[in-house]
């Protein structure tokens, strides 16, 4: 049994360019703690809206439906969106 200490320099096993990592260990994260709390709160609000908007639409008696349904909730997300930016332009001034 060889008791080798692994070499820190660019070889067979690490990519030209990749950060200074020994094996078996995880670079460090280049995110904050609040960075990756705040992507996960926009994601699990992400996945409980589009869930909400399947169920209506799944609760949809034909195709036709389901098709009128998604067109009604475009047309209120892109009213809703109009409402928004036209807040924050005016509040902007």
């Amino acid at each position: 049994m060889s008791s080798r200490t692994p070499s820190r320099t660019p070889g067979a096993h690490q990519a030209p360019g990749t950060p200074d990592v020994l094996p078996g260990r995880w670079p460090a994260c280049p995110y904050s703690d609040a960075a990756l709390i705040r992507a996960r709160a926009e994601r699990a609000r992400r996945v409980l809206t589009f869930g909400s908007i399947r169920a209506d639409l799944e609760d949809q008696p034909s195709a036709r439906a389901v098709r009128v349904a998604a067109r009604r909730w475009v047309a209120d997300l892109l009213a809703l969106a109009e409402d928004v930016a036209t807040e924050k332009t005016e509040t902007a001034r």
